[in-house]
């Protein structure tokens, strides 16, 4: 016997006793106006004790027969559960397997197994979604993945599912909705603000665009990587200038325009329409200082020829004539040979063959080059020089007929003067193709 048993014993013994001596007279008990009988207090102090024990006993039984068959159940449920577990698990795995293989309807069909013992499982409603999705059935893709999303709202797979489904069903409001509930969880996620990036572009809705442009910019890791990230930045603010171009808005065009050359002072489009923009509000001097500005940042003829477009209007071809000879001297690595050809031409329609003729024979191998060849012999003429003007006509008319046939991979687009087995450019065999074609 345990010492908590005996000091209890001893506790209801001494207490009995002391009950006892306290409480020597008997006690009438009645149990009907004609049955009674007398106990002792003692026996009635000791027997109600005991029923107490008794019936606490019991319903102690009771509760751990009914905790038993309780966790018998669980248990049972449990064992049931692992077991579905590890088939499900196994089944998953040879789901993957097959879709690994490339057999898609097997997948399939072992994905459905899954879903018959767990039709709660996220991780096979999304792969079943992905699949209907490649396989053209977006109803089912979005059914499957919208049950995954009820069941986990904050499983990302399951969201970019979802937005990849609204993508392909061309509901880019929906989409955005997705792609703002997966950006909740990461403000600086770049592959949701890339998606969102995508869609406000097919949407043309170019200040949305930029914005989220912004956020990529300042995630980009890297010079090269930052440098891309604004040049299509600028690009972005730049359509949002040609909408506003389009509207007539010009003075609008022109803050955004600038906006863009802040971003990439590179982009020719942007040059040119600024100045295009400033032209449309009567600033012709704006619109040449802003060509002039692009052609510093980009080296663009074209830049040159809308400037020589607005001398022209102006009638002060002589200005641009100086703006010819003022960029040829600043060209870097020698003068360009279209901007000599350019400011040639010029001087002739300006009546002074001299100098055209100078510019050609100076600067050029009008020899073996058919455009500066027709200009020297223009300018012959103008300059009442017969023979030197046929001959120069001879001479272009002599490299016209020596490039007019040339050989045009049919691969990779390559020309080349003569034809050859195999391409120079991409070594495919046998894709030389003759055809008619002019070279200056």
């Amino acid at each position: 016997m345990s010492l908590k048993s005996i000091i209890t014993f001893l506790f209801f013994a001494l207490l009995s006793v002391y009950f006892s001596f306290l409480n020597p007279h008997e006690v009438d008990i009645h149990f009907a106006q004609g049955w009674s009988f007398q106990l002792p207090m003692i026996v009635l102090f000791l027997g109600s004790v005991l029923l107490g024990i008794l019936v606490a006993g019991f319903l102690h039984g009771a509760l751990s027969l009914k905790n038993f068959f309780i966790n018998l159940k669980k248990s049972g449920r449990a064992k049931r559960q692992n077991k579905n577990n590890h088939r499900s698990e196994r089944l998953l795995e040879e789901a993957e397997n097959y879709l690994a293989c490339g057999h898609v309807s097997k997948s399939v069909a072992t994905y459905e197994k899954i879903l018959n013992m767990s039709p709660s499982h996220v991780r096979v409603l999304a792969q079943l979604g992905n699949i209907a999705r490649e396989e053209g059935n977006v109803e089912r893709a979005l059914k499957l993945h919208l049950i995954a999303t009820e069941i986990a709202p904050e499983n990302l797979n399951v969201l970019y599912g979802l937005a990849e489904d609204y993508c392909i069903q061309a509901t880019p409001k929906k989409e955005m909705e997705v792609l703002e509930k997966i950006l909740e969880f990461n403000r600086r996620s770049p592959r949701v603000l890339c998606r969102m990036r995508e869609v406000y572009l097919k949407l043309e809705d170019w200040p949305s665009a930029v914005e989220v442009q912004r956020k990529l910019v300042t995630l980009a890791k890297g010079r090269e990587k930052k440098e891309k990230e604004k040049r299509m930045l600028g690009q972005y603010i730049y359509k949002s200038g040609v909408r506003y171009f389009n509207n007539d808005s010009f003075e609008l065009a022109i803050t955004e325009i600038k906006r863009s050359l802040r971003e990439n002072a590179q982009c020719l489009s942007s040059h040119i329409l600024l100045g295009d923009a400033y032209l449309k509000t009567g600033d012709r001097k704006g619109a040449l200082k802003s060509w002039k500005k692009g052609y510093a940042h980009t080296k663009s003829i074209a830049c040159m020829m809308r400037m020589e477009e607005v001398y022209r209007e102006l009638g002060q071809p002589g200005e641009m004539i100086e703006k010819y000879k003022e960029a040829i001297r600043n060209s870097g690595n020698g003068p360009s040979e279209i901007l000599i050809m350019l400011l040639g031409v010029l001087c002739l329609e300006e009546k002074t063959p001299q100098e055209t003729i100078r510019l050609i024979e100076e600067n050029t191998d009008s020899e073996k080059a058919i455009i500066p060849s027709l200009i020297l012999g223009d300018a012959y003429k103008q300059d009442h020089n017969e023979t030197k003007s046929k001959k120069a006509l001879e001479n272009a008319t002599r490299q016209i007929k020596r490039a007019m046939f040339n050989f045009k991979c049919g691969a990779c687009g390559k020309i080349l003067n003569k034809w050859t087995d195999h391409c120079s450019a991409c070594n495919t065999f046998d894709a030389m193709e003759c055809f008619l074609g002019i070279s200056s």
